[in-house]
């Protein structure tokens, strides 16, 4: 919004700008339709429900140094959860190659597809929880502000982005005493009820290898939210050898 017009669009444009910096304070929104703190308690609610049923995918690009020699790979994630059931696809894309597996969590039982057909796995030994936590982008509605509507893919959503780094564990990334990662930006957008549709962020991580040396990544996300909500039942899949096309 500029400031240089003249009157009366110039007060007009003075008058929009004012609300949204309310609205980025907590206040109510320019429209009065959208509960600001609401919006961002819901959308870090939704997100962060331990039985969230939704499609998504997930895109991310990344860059890891360690000893000077850099490793560039591209990431994809896609399928449905039923939390803490899933029926995932992972792809991994690096120097030329790709690895791709799939893994059904049903209840207490485990089903993993490495491209020669399912098998279950022994009890215990498939942990989901590094690529559905790797989703949870952000815990603490505090740590967001409201921008405004914006119009995304033909559809008006809510603007939410973070005020302040934030911490953050990639998946395959263990964060804590040997390593950090953080999320320097993100933005968020969601429906008027804080249902996530698409977040976008970058993230940086530093990873102590066994060696002794530091692993340094660079890297961006894309996480696309559909079906929030729905009626999403993940199902034992059948065991035997996948058929060819």
């Amino acid at each position: 919004m500029s400031g240089r017009l003249l009157a009366p669009g110039r007060l007009l444009a003075l008058g929009l700008a004012l609300a949204l910096v309310v609205a980025r304070c907590g206040g109510s929104s320019p429209s009065g339709t959208v509960d600001v703190d609401e919006l961002a308690t819901a959308f870090v609610r939704i997100l962060g429900d331990p039985t969230l049923h939704a499609s998504v995918v997930q895109q991310a690009t990344a860059t890891t140094d360690q000893g000077g020699e850099p490793l560039s790979f591209r990431t994809s994630l896609s399928g449905d959860l039923a939390l803490p059931d899933v029926d995932l696809e992972v792809v991994v894309e690096a120097e030329g190659e790709a690895t791709r597996f799939r893994v059904v969590v049903v209840g207490d039982r485990s089903f993993v597809d490495l491209g020669e057909g399912w098998a279950e796995a022994p009890p215990g030994s498939v942990d989901t929880s590094e690529l559905t936590g790797a989703l949870v982008v952000v815990s603490d509605p505090d740590d967001l502000e409201y921008l405004g509507p914006v119009d995304v893919d033909g559809r008006t959503l809510q603007h939410l982005a973070a005020i302040r780094p934030l911490p953050y564990a990639p998946s395959g990334f263990e964060a804590g005493a040997s390593g950090t990662g953080t999320i320097p930006d993100l933005d968020a957008y969601v429906e008027a009820d804080g249902t996530p549709v698409r977040i976008s962020f970058s993230f940086t991580a530093e990873q102590l290898a066994d060696d002794g040396s530091t692993a340094s990544t660079l890297g961006t996300s894309e996480i696309r939210f559909s079906d929030v909500g729905g009626d999403q039942v993940i199902a034992p899949p059948s065991l035997g050898p996948t058929i060819a096309p």
